[in-house]
């Protein structure tokens, strides 16, 4: 018999501590190919956090996180290059425009033969025509807008977004939602946090964090069986009523 195809993501009983804090507890998720799983939760709720240690860039107090099967922290270069996390406010260079920053980053990654498709990206998002300005002159919006474009064209294996439809306008959520089931049929993998999501979309899964530990996941099917509605506002406040009741029971 052959092995089965590991996990694209996969985090195994993951604590984070900061000052003193546990931040995760225990967190156990897995992302397959092809897969958008929806993590939702309060504020402070550990998502951020949970998407820092998925990508590498902290390191868990305990626990481990696999990417294709290899332990995240013994990963190469060509590995860490196959995920892209884009966080709640990414960076960028005072002096590179948008558009330097696309050929900047696709070039880097020796993709320059994607720059067609960023500049649809561009346009997709509404932004083309602002590609020469320099980023420190956006909106909050269109900065996030950047920043998508430029994961998005470097089709990564496993993509990690951290609010992404919060700053965007409902067009461009949309466009953003059409790019994620384009990407998830390329057989990449999709971990985003979200209070909201665009009308219509339906992630593959949804993940419910509370206080650093995962209090339930399923798709909405398997969510609606315990009579909880498939929304994301429904789920939530379903799943954090349901906690709140076992706790004082």
């Amino acid at each position: 018999m052959s092995e089965p195809t590991p996990a694209l993501l996969a985090l195994s009983d993951v604590e984070y501590e900061y000052t003193g804090a546990l931040v995760l507890r225990g967190v156990t998720l897995d992302v397959e190919p092809g897969e958008i799983v929806a993590l939702i939760g309060r504020n402070g709720a550990g998502k951020s956090t949970l998407l820092r240690c998925a990508a590498g860039w902290s390191a868990p107090s305990k626990g481990t996180v696999h990417v294709t099967g290899e332990e995240l922290r013994y990963a190469d270069r060509e590995l860490r290059s196959q995920l892209v996390l884009v966080t709640d406010t990414p960076p960028f260079y005072d002096d590179l425009s948008a558009r330097e920053h696309i050929k900047f980053v696709l070039r880097a990654n020796r993709l320059q033969e994607r720059e067609a498709e960023a500049e649809r990206l561009l346009t997709d998002f509404g932004i083309a025509d602002a590609a020469d300005a320099y980023p420190s002159t956006f909106s909050r919006g269109m900065r996030y807008k950047l920043a998508l474009v430029m994961a998005l064209a470097l089709q990564p294996k496993l993509l990690l977004l951290d609010e992404p439809f919060g700053p965007i306008d409902p067009v461009s959520a949309s466009e953003l939602w059409t790019a994620l089931r384009a990407a998830s049929a390329r057989g990449s993998g999709v971990l985003l946090s979200s209070h909201q999501l665009p009308e219509g979309a339906m992630p593959d899964r949804y993940v419910v964090l509370e206080d650093g530990r995962v209090l339930a996941s399923g798709s909405a099917q398997e969510l609606a069986e315990k009579g909880m509605s498939a929304t994301l506002s429904s789920v939530l406040h379903s799943m954090l009523s349901a906690d709140t009741a076992s706790c004082d029971a």
